[in-house]
Order: structure tokens, then C-alpha cells, then sequence
């Protein structure tokens, strides 16, 4: 936990000041609040029940989700063309609505299901986006890679070749 300590104030620094991160990078931020939200899961795995350490790392981690969210304009310009680091999204995303799902389940009252709801819908929604943005832009992001052609030759020249009786690879005379 001092290791995260550590490197969240460090990065956390980055967006305020003049050093900021690479545009492309901006989504990796969203990393910041996996964390204390998986920390708060493994917490509750451990004590066996939800209790104020749960709570204290769950609302952590909401309060970094709520002030990523409201810094909207930070990750516009990495909106533009899709890459990689969207995923980022997802991760700490899903994680956060688990917790949520725990903490609803240990609280009663009407804001805590509410507020699981929207989780696990706004997890669910940017999931499959990205899915679908993945699907639609897989030229783009395998490009003219070399491993990947020499994988779809050795593949042809597999599937070219005959096996004798013997177990010995013979080439199709087909």
C-alpha cells in the first residue's frame, strides 16, 4: 500500500503540473482508483465482512472515480483516435462496480443499490464499447506487423503438408 501511496502522488502531481502525461497515456490514469477498490474487495475476502477498512477503501476509490469523472476535459484530446490504453477504462471500472455490489449488499438504504446500478451498467456499457471498438479498428491497432504475417505463412505451409502412415510430414501433392 506505501508503493501506491507513493506512486499516486507522484503521477497524481503529473496532471496539475506543466510535466503532464503523453495524451495517448491520459486513459491510464483511470488506473488510480483499482486499487483501493480491489483493496477493499481483498479486505472483505479477508475479514469476512464488509467492514469500515471495506468502506474507507471503497469510498476511496469512489471519490478518485468521482474526480477523474468531473476532469472530463483531461481526456478528450485521448478520445480522438482509438489505441490500446482504452482498456484502462474497464479494469478499475469493473472493479469499483464489485465493490459497489458489496457494499449495496451490506448497507441498506436506497442510495447504496442506486449507486451499484449505475456502476455496473456504466462497467457493462464501457466494456462492451470497447469491445466493439476493438472489433472495429483491429487493422488499426495490429498494423503491418511482421510476427503476424510470418504467423499466417507458417499456417498456409501447415496446412499444405500431408501426414504418412508413419507420422512423417509429407508435402500435399495437391
Amino acid at each position: 500500500m506505501v508503493h501506491y501511496l507513493v506512486v499516486f502522488v507522484t503521477l497524481y502531481q503529473r496532471l496539475l503540473g506543466s510535466d503532464r502525461l503523453p495524451v495517448m497515456l491520459r486513459p491510464v490514469v483511470f488506473l488510480f482508483f483499482a486499487a483501493p477498490s480491489l483493496a477493499s474487495l481483498a479486505w472483505k475476502s479477508i475479514s469476512g465482512s464488509f467492514d469500515t477498512t471495506s468502506k474507507m477503501l471503497f469510498f476511496l476509490s469512489l471519490f478518485l472515480f468521482t474526480s477523474l469523472v468531473c476532469r472530463s476535459a483531461l481526456f478528450k484530446k485521448s478520445m480522438r483516435k482509438f489505441n490500446v490504453a482504452w482498456w484502462a477504462y474497464s479494469f478499475p471500472l469493473t472493479f469499483l462496480a464489485l465493490a459497489s455490489v458489496e457494499y449495496a449488499q451490506k448497507v441498506e438504504g436506497e442510495i447504496a443499490p442506486v449507486l451499484m446500478l449505475v456502476l455496473l451498467a456504466s462497467s457493462v456499457t464501457v466494456c462492451l464499447g470497447l469491445m466493439i471498438f476493438a472489433a472495429l479498428n483491429m487493422r488499426t491497432l495490429l498494423g503491418n506487423n511482421s510476427i503476424l504475417k510470418s504467423c499466417k505463412s507458417q499456417n498456409k505451409e501447415s496446412l499444405n503438408m500431408e501426414y504418412n502412415t508413419g507420422g512423417e510430414l509429407l508435402p500435399n501433392t495437391v
